[in-house]
Parts: structure tokens; sequence; C-alpha cells
């Protein structure tokens, strides 16, 4: 196979970028203007290079896929049916979470800020969501299919590299093992779900609708621990 159509090579390149982004904006970084910029330039990475590579390397055109109207409801029940499972882990575990910790943590981001906070919000569940379909639900996904041969592995291959930077930032927030455990669990399930959708209906609009009612749970209950 020529290396630079190598599926493990593109999911290399784009699959762990979130996790680096993670790693240096919390952990390395100490400047909330540096952090900031490392975070921007990691979205444009994983923004530019599935598109260079479906449309250079590969030499496919262009091309733009819309939900019909049945995956765009399967979008939005699995969505809500997710928004509720989240909201009950939150009502069951929700007073075990370190909150000063994950406030000291956000310092650098700037998220510690009600108005940074709201515009973040706004931007995770209306553009990174679409983001990470993009990234994750087509691009992971399909080359997770090239490399392992089937949709079962390659939803699987996409569900754990998924939840890997999420199960970092979690870690770095002070969440004890067994709430990452939980975490990681629904994050798996979800990305699985998710990329199912993908395959389904060959949409990732279908997934983003799903995945963007899950965010406005997740920063509701985010909203809560930062600011309560």
């Amino acid at each position: 196979m020529d290396l630079y159509r190598n599926p493990l090579l593109a999911i290399s390149l784009v699959g762990f970028t979130p996790t680096l982004s993670i790693f240096m904006t919390l952990l390395v970084l100490d400047s909330e203007l540096a952090s900031q910029a490392f975070f921007f330039f990691c979205k444009a990475w994983i923004l530019f290079i599935p598109a260079y590579w479906f449309l250079r390397i590969e030499g496919n055109p262009f091309s733009w896929s819309v939900p019909n109207r049945k995956g765009a409801f399967e979008g939005f029940v699995t969505g809500v049916a997710m928004s509720v499972m989240i909201y009950s882990v939150w009502e069951i575990f929700g007073d075990s979470i370190d909150a000063e910790s994950m406030v000291e943590q956000l310092q650098n981001t700037g998220l510690t800020s009600v108005e940074v906070y709201v515009a973040g919000m706004f931007y995770w569940i209306f553009l990174n969501s679409m983001l990470e379909e993009y990234v994750f639900r087509w691009f992971i996904t399909v080359k997770g299919i090239e490399f392992t041969g089937s949709e079962l592995g390659g939803i699987i291959v996409s569900a754990l590299i998924f939840t890997l930077h999420h199960a970092l930032a979690l870690y770095l927030f002070s969440f004890e093992w067994w709430q990452i455990g939980i975490a990681c669990f629904g994050l798996v399930s979800a990305a699985a779900i998710w990329s199912w959708l993908y395959i389904r209906h060959k949409s990732i609009w279908v997934c983003w609708i799903s995945h963007a009612i899950c965010d406005v749970a997740v920063f509701g209950i985010g909203y809560q621990l930062v600011f309560n």
C-alpha cells in the first residue's frame, strides 16, 4: 500500500491531535494566550488535514451530505436519550465531583469567566461538535473501516480514539478513577452510536444533531460546577 494513502497514517495524523491539544493547554502551557493559540492551531489542523487527504491525496470530488428526515429524527431521539442518561448520572454522582480542582485547571483557558464560558459553550455546541463529527465519525470511522476491514472495526477505532482526549481531560481535572471509568463508558457508547449513525445514513449532520443535544446537557452541568 502506498504510504501516503495508508489509513493508519491518516488516523495517526488526525486522531491524536485533540489529545495533544488537551495535554499542551492543560498541562504544559502556562499562558492563557499560548493555550488558546495552540488550541485553535489544533482545530485548524484537524479541519484541514482530512479535507486535504480526501481531496488531494485520494483525488475525490468535493461532496456535501445532508440528512433525510428519518436520519434527522434518529439523531434527535438518540441525542435526547443520551442527554437524559447524562443528567441521570449527574444526579446520582454529581456531589462527588471536586469542582475546585476543575476550576483551578480551567484558569489558563479563560473559561472561569462567565462571558468566555458562554461563548465557549456556543462554540462547542454548534461548531466543535460538528468538527468532531467531521473528524471522528466521517474521517476516522472511514479510515478505521479501511484499516480493519470491517464496519465494526471502524466504529471501535473511532470510538476509542474519540474517548482518549476526553479521558485525559477528566484525569487532568482531578476526577476519580471510577468517575473517569463511568464517563469513558458513556463516551465510547455515544461515539459508537454516532459512528453507526454515520455508516447508516452517510451524513455527519445526523450525528451532529445527536452530539449537539448531548453537549447542551454537558455544558449545562459544567456551568453549575464552575459558577455555582
